[in-house]
This record gives structure tokens, C-alpha cells and sequence, in this order.
């Protein structure tokens, strides 16, 4: 028995890619000429009808076409601009073009001439476009007519000569109209933005010469040179500037080499430049990137990564390569807050990897992936090396990297430097401020993580205020001594607040006062410890530019977070208490009590007045005042330099009386009970406790139907 062959697979291109269009034989102009008559009218089909130039096969397709009366207005204006005798096609066009025909200037040689100028300007007549009639026409033409006839020219970026000549003559025939309509608006966008491509086209064309001279010098560090590139391209108005930047790109390879100046007297230019020098010479840096990157070329199996990807593995291997060579023999395996924080060389292998992150030889993957994205890559990496524990030092390592790589490239960005001003509340904390082996020396790692970050803007300045609010001043002297070395864009003050009534809040609350009153147009809080790493804090800063938002959460509990919580996610009783809070505040917030949170100084000024919750609940009452302030609550994954142990407890903290005081914050805040249910916080209630409400099994009530006697 012979098997049944498959039937063929049959494939429907679009019309306008019809190989009966594309290669027209004899026996096929009568198709052609039925498709003028039938087929959907849409440009793209049009055009290619109307490529056929073997007569007198156009000439049929032509007369189709004209017979038309379902033509599009776009449609009408390619047949027109292709065949000035298609009569019916002109006429609609005037038609359009003149609404009342009785008008002076209705003209059937304007409709033919706009239409040219859109699809056809080689064609245009010069000397109509001088003369009266054309004026008279231009100045009588439906505006918005005009602008969508027009819409193929208005949107495009470089104009030929007739039709820059024909533009300018049309916008100078409706000047004396008002008010200016949208079609003289977007016409004379066209010609500056025309001008300006054809001004700075010599200087487009050096770009990547110019960045691959810059980066011999950077590393390979790209995306400082890009960004001044993209300055200096910006600044070229006129073909002087344009002449005096190109001359500039022809020496930036060898200005950069001696450490000199281009001597640019355009501010926005000069200040790129500045960052370009910064990434000149990571002299701070450990060696080992290259030869990362040639091992990271190609797969276990041969095949080829793409240079985003290979970026990532070859992160990936350098940082597990100093895992694997400096903790060989420890008993002990560090946390990763001790291998990527306190450890120097550890910290600036991280900060290596993530400059490399944000721009090698113009590969970076944060262009091209989302920081969930990338966190999969890496696990995925990680499963593919049959090393899939989630708390493997490289790994968390390789994720903090990226998230520093994004927070500084953020900072890059930005046009404006940032101005700093960061509250750190101390409160029995000599343990982490002595140096290794015997404490973390947190305040060294603290400013090497944010002075790696400032590096990115030199213009960039930063407060680091220290509140030890404990009544011996322990922490403030161990600080003190603390303090090795002065940072170039890093103030450090150590301020001795004793406190009894306070736990963190009062520091943190006072700090932030302090830092505002100072001019500091960004305010953020942080914890002593290293679970947060500053140079994460780019992030926050890019929400913070966003309008409305007043405040930015570093999330631990984000899809996009990462090094905090059990694979599992968070306790039912940690869940518990957000619901809580959500129910009392209205903060849609997944980890409002996250101790890393920058603010707007504007948003800080006007929601400090309502805040009087001093202890641990006064994120919480910070959060709902901004909220009461009309500013929006924003939230970033972070990836914590935390290593997560089962059964281990962090600082003991009664959550109990903490949610208490969030039911006070909500009262004083405008909730009313006999308005708004609040369900999780009177489950809570009912139960006694947040632990016993947590344990609770769901109830559940099953229905059974009755059964008929």
C-alpha cells in the first residue's frame, strides 16, 4: 500500500512581493492590469503596479488604476506623481486639496506638483513653483490635506535638492497665513532636521573610528566615548562647528593617550569628556578581563556565543576563577557581602566586571535584555556548569555586577551630575566598622562601592552623614577611626546623636533633615551593614528622575531582585505583614521596609512635617506621607550581598508592635475604618498575633447538593 504524500504547503505573500509583479511576462499583463482594477488598493501594491514601465502594459495599468474610485489619498498621490496625465486621479487629488472649488488658486497643476514633490521631485517644474499661481494655491490648500499628501517627505530624515527646493518654496508660499498649521510646523522641522543631518553627516561617518581610537585607551570601556560622541554630534549646528568637530574626533584618540584637553568650549561636550578621562586608566583594577573574554569566545561545543552573551560568561568565569583560586583551602566559605564587599580585591573584581558590563568594544547586553532577563542567563549558565546553587559566591557575584553595571551606566546618562546626600544610622556598630579580620571595616567598603559609582560623572558629589544615635558614642569614635583616606567627590561626618526614644527612625529622619537643608537635591538612607551595595544606587537615582515619583524603593523582593530570600520567596508571615501594610497604608509596595530608599528633596521637604514615627515602623510612616504628598512610590530590584541560612535570624525585631504602630501611621493619615476594610490587618487582630495569624490553615467550606427524595 503506497503511503498518501503530504500536500504541499502553500505560502500567501503579500501582494506587493507577488512574483506576477515582480516578473511580468507577456501572458501576465492581463493579470497585472486585473490586479490595477481589484486588488486592494494599499500603497505598497500601487508603487509596484506602477513599476512596470514595458508599454503598453503600464499604460493599461495606469488607466486601472485611474478608473478607480476606491483609491486611498496616498495612493492617489503615487499615481499621480508617477503619471501627471491620470485625469480622475488629479481631479480627486484637487478635490481633496480645495474643498470649496469656487475658491481662487484651485488648481489642477498644484495637485500634480504636491504630489510629485512627495513621491517624485525630480519632476517638479522650478518655474511654476516661482510663480504667482503656485502661491496663490499653496495658500488656499486644506492644511491637513496637504500635511498627509506631504507625510512621505515630512518624515523623512535627508531631502534631495529638488526637494528641499520645493519644500522651502511651499512653506515661503503659506508664511503669510495664520495661525501656522501643523503641515508648516512639520515642514520646517523637516528642513532643520534635514540641514542638521547633512551638516553633521562627515562627523556620523568618523563615529566608529573615533570609539574604537578611544577605546584603546579605556580598556575597551566604550559607553563614556559614545555619550560624548553623541554630544558632539548634538552641538554641531552649523557647518563651522561641524568643521571643528570633526577636527576634534581626529585628535581624541591621541588627546586622550596624554591626558590633555580637546580645549571644546561647548559645556555639554567638555563635560563628557571629562567622564571619556575617567574611564581612561582603571588602574584600580585587577588585570584578567582579556583573556576572560578570548576563553568566553566560543561554547563547550564549539558554537559561538553572541558578544552579549559573551560578555556575561566571561564575567561569569572571572569571578568564579577568584572564588575557586582565594577560597580553596578556607574551612569557612565567605558571604558573599565578605567576598564581593569587604574583600578588596574581591570588590574591585566585581566593579571590573561591571564596567565591562556597561560597554566593552561596544558590546553590552543591558541594551538588549532586562535585568530579569539576565538574572535567568545566569542561573541558566550556572545549571549548563552543573553549579545551579543559587547561593554560589560567582553567581551572586556575577548579579550584583550587573546590577552595578546598569546603576552606573544610569549615572552616565544622566546630563545633570548628581548631588548626594546619604543618612547611614549607627547604633552599636564597632563590630562592623574595625578592620578585617576582626570586623567588616564597612565604612572603607562603603565609600570604595560609592566612589566606583561617582567615578561614572566626575561633576558628581556625594554627603555621607553617619548618625550613631546611641548614648556612649561608641560607633561615632570607631567611625572616627575608621576613616582612612579623603575621597575626591565623598564627604564624610560623623555626627553623635544620643537618642533614647528613638530606633533608627530618629537618626535616619534627622539625617535626611540635615542633608536637605544642606542643598542635597538627592537624599538616600542605607543600613551599616553590606547587604545594600552603594553602588547600586544609580538605579534609584534614574527612577527618581521619572515625574511624579518622590521616592525609590531597592527592592529585595522584585522578580528582579536577587540574593535575599529563600528560593521559596519570603515567610508567610514576612508576606503576611506587607499585606498588612498594603491593607492600613495603600502602599503598593513589595518590600516597603527595605532599609535602601533615595527620595527627591522636594518630596523629603514636604512629607518630613507629617512623619513622627521615630523607632522601626518610620519606613513605613516616611512611605505614606510622600504618598499624602501627591509623589509617587517607585520600587528597583537590587541584588542584596546577603547569603541566606535556614533557621538563621537577622537583628530581633517585634513585627507585632511594629504593625501596631503601622495601624497608628494609617489613622494619623486619613484611614477610617468605617470606611475602607482592612481584612489582613483584622485577621491579625482576631488571631492575637502575626505569627499565629500567619500559621492559620485556610478554612474551606464544601457545598454538597442535597439529594432529590
Amino acid at each position: 500500500m503506497t503511503a498518501a504524500r503530504p500536500s504541499p504547503v502553500r505560502v500567501f505573500a503579500p501582494l506587493a512581493e507577488s512574483p506576477l509583479l515582480n516578473r511580468l511576462d507577456a501572458e501576465d499583463a492581463d493579470l497585472a492590469v486585473l490586479l490595477a482594477a481589484t486588488s486592494n488598493p494599499e500603497p505598497a501594491t500601487v508603487r509596484v503596479l506602477l513599476s512596470i514601465t514595458a508599454m503598453p502594459v503600464a499604460d493599461r495599468v495606469a488607466r486601472a488604476l485611474d478608473d478607480r474610485t476606491d483609491l486611498p489619498l496616498t495612493s492617489l498621490a503615487l499615481l499621480a506623481a508617477h503619471r501627471p496625465d491620470a485625469k480622475r486621479a488629479t481631479g480627486t487629488l484637487r478635490g481633496r486639496l480645495f474643498p470649496d472649488a469656487a475658491a481662487p488658486g484651485t488648481c489642477h497643476t498644484f495637485a500634480r506638483t504636491v504630489a510629485a514633490l512627495a513621491h517624485q521631485p525630480a519632476s517638479v517644474d522650478d518655474a511654476y513653483l516661482s510663480g504667482e499661481r503656485f502661491r496663490e494655491s499653496a495658500a488656499a490648500a486644506d492644511p491637513a490635506v496637504l500635511g498627509e499628501l506631504l507625510a512621505p517627505l515630512l518624515d523623512a530624515d535627508t531631502f534631495s535638492d529638488p526637494a528641499e527646493a520645493g519644500l522651502i518654496a511651499l512653506l515661503d508660499a503659506r508664511a503669510s497665513r495664520a495661525p501656522t498649521a501643523q503641515v508648516d510646523l512639520a515642514g520646517t522641522a523637516a528642513l532643520t532636521r534635514a540641514r542638521r543631518h547633512r551638516v553633521r553627516a562627515g562627523l556620523i561617518a568618523r563615529r566608529e573610528q573615533t570609539i574604537r581610537g578611544l577605546a584603546h585607551h579605556t580598556a575597551g570601556l566604550t559607553l563614556a566615548a559614545n555619550l560624548w560622541f553623541d554630544a558632539l554630534i548634538t552641538a554641531a549646528d552649523t557647518p563651522a562647528q561641524a568643521s571643528q568637530a570633526l577636527a576634534m574626533t581626529e585628535d581624541a584618540a591621541d588627546t586622550l593617550a596624554s591626558g590633555g584637553d580637546l580645549g571644546c568650549a561647548w559645556p555639554a561636550v567638555r563635560s563628557r569628556w571629562q567622564q571619556v578621562i575617567a574611564a581612561r586608566t582603571p588602574n584600580s583594577h585587577p588585570s584578567g578581563w582579556e583573556q576572560a573574554w578570548q576563553a568566553a569566545e566560543t561554547t563547550d561545543d564549539g558554537a559561538r556565543w553572541d558578544d552579549t552573551q559573551r560578555a556575561l560568561v566571561a564575567g561569569y568565569e572571572l569571578l568564579a576563577e577568584h572564588v575557586r583560586t582565594t577560597w580553596r583551602r578556607s574551612d569557612v566559605p565567605p558571604t558573599p557581602d565578605q567576598c564581593w564587599a569587604v574583600d578588596p580585591t574581591g570588590r574591585a573584581l566585581l566593579h571590573l566586571v561591571a564596567d565591562h558590563l556597561t560597554g566593552y568594544q561596544t558590546h553590552s547586553p543591558l541594551a538588549h535584555y532586562d535585568d530579569r532577563l539576565l538574572i535567568a542567563f545566569v542561573h541558566g549558565l550556572a545549571k549548563n556548569r552543573r553549579d545551579d546553587r543559587s547561593t554560589d559566591l560567582h553567581i551572586a557575584g556575577l548579579i550584583a555586577a550587573i546590577k552595578a553595571a546598569r546603576s552606573k551606566a544610569a549615572l552616565l546618562a544622566r546630563t545633570v551630575p548628581a548631588d548626594l546626600g546619604l543618612v547611614v544610622p549607627m547604633r552599636a556598630e564597632t563590630q562592623r566598622l574595625i578592620p578585617v579580620p576582626n570586623g567588616d571595616d564597612a565604612l572603607t567598603a562603603k565609600v570604595a562601592q560609592l566612589g566606583w559609582l561617582l567615578a561614572a560623572h566626575p561633576d558628581a558629589r556625594a554627603d555621607l552623614l553617619l548618625v550613631d544615635e546611641s548614648t556612649d558614642s561608641a560607633s561615632a569614635r570607631a567611625a572616627a577611626h575608621a576613616i582612612q583616606t579623603d575621597h575626591p567627590q565623598i564627604r564624610v561626618t560623623i555626627a553623635a546623636r544620643p537618642d533614647h526614644g528613638s530606633a533608627k527612625g530618629g537618626a535616619v529622619l534627622w539625617g535626611l533633615a540635615e542633608l536637605a537643608g544642606a542643598g542635597r537635591t538627592i537624599l538616600a538612607y542605607t543600613d551599616l551593614d553590606l547587604t545594600y551595595p552603594l553602588d547600586q544606587l544609580g538605579l534609584h537615582i534614574a527612577a527618581l528622575d521619572q515625574p511624579t515619583v518622590g521616592t525609590v524603593i531597592g527592592s529585595r523582593r522584585r522578580p528582579d531582585s536577587h540574593g535575599y530570600y529563600p528560593p521559596a520567596g519570603p515567610t508567610p508571615a514576612t508576606l503576611l505583614y506587607q499585606r498588612a501594610v498594603r491593607d492600613l497604608l495603600q502602599l503598593d509596595a513589595t518590600d516597603p521596609q527595605a532599609g535602601f530608599k533615595a527620595f527627591s528633596v522636594a518630596a523629603l521637604r514636604a512629607a518630613l512635617p507629617l512623619v513622627t514615627d521615630q523607632c522601626l515602623a518610620f519606613d513605613t510612616d516616611l512611605l505614606a506621607a510622600i504618598r499624602r504628598s501627591e509623589y509617587t512610590v517607585a520600587e528597583v530590584g537590587i541584588a542584596a550581598l546577603h547569603q541566606y541560612i535556614e533557621g538563621q535570624r537577622g537583628t530581633p525585631r517585634d513585627y507585632d508592635a511594629m504593625l501596631n504602630a503601622v495601624h497608628r501611621q494609617a489613622l494619623r493619615h486619613g484611614l477610617d475604618p468605617d470606611l475602607r476594610r482592612t481584612p489582613t490587618w483584622d485577621r491579625i487582630r482576631r488571631a492575637g498575633c502575626l505569627a499565629v495569624a500567619a500559621a492559620e490553615r485556610p478554612t474551606t467550606t464544601v457545598l454538597v447538593p442535597s439529594t432529590p427524595r
